[in-house]
């Protein structure tokens, strides 16, 4: 367990936890398309706390902790207002592998998106409000992620 919880930190610590977290999703917010939800990842990086991710259009990803301690790779799909993500993580230290999969759903209230992580389900409502920031166009993993793998 001990072991889990330590590959736990290594990824989810890529959650952006300065975000804004709203106590409740706004009434009336609406889930999103996965046509939307697809459209917010595919092509683009996230630059979390402690990770990035590229989300390629092919569904596959990378990921490299910006501490450059571990990488990943895998795969993303959407299903409804849903982007699920499963990496495989390697420890570039001891080569330690764990396969980690987390989840995202999706709202919109009036021009306002709204995101849950998989990791706040224990939580009554955690909405973050500004996942969409953290997201911008283009591959900003691949090099990296290709130095780390060697």
């Amino acid at each position: 367990m001990k072991f889990r919880l330590s590959v736990t930190a290594l990824f989810f610590t890529c959650v952006p936890l300065s975000t804004t977290l709203s106590a409740t999703l706004p009434e009336g917010a609406t889930e999103l398309s996965s046509q939307e939800v697809r459209s917010m990842y595919e092509g683009k990086s996230s630059d979390w706390k402690s990770v990035r991710i590229f989300f390629a259009s092919d569904g596959s990803a990378k990921m490299v902790r910006k501490d450059k301690k571990a990488y990943g790779e895998g795969n993303w799909k959407v299903s409804g207002n849903k982007m699920c993500l499963t990496i495989e993580t390697v420890q570039v230290a001891s080569g330690k592998k764990q396969k980690v999969d987390d989840c995202y759903t999706w709202h919109k209230s009036g021009e306002k998106y709204f995101m849950r992580w998989s990791g706040d389900e224990a939580k009554a409502d955690a909405y973050r409000d500004n996942e969409p920031s953290r997201l911008s166009k283009g591959d900003r993993v691949s090099k990296e992620f290709a130095g780390l793998k060697k």
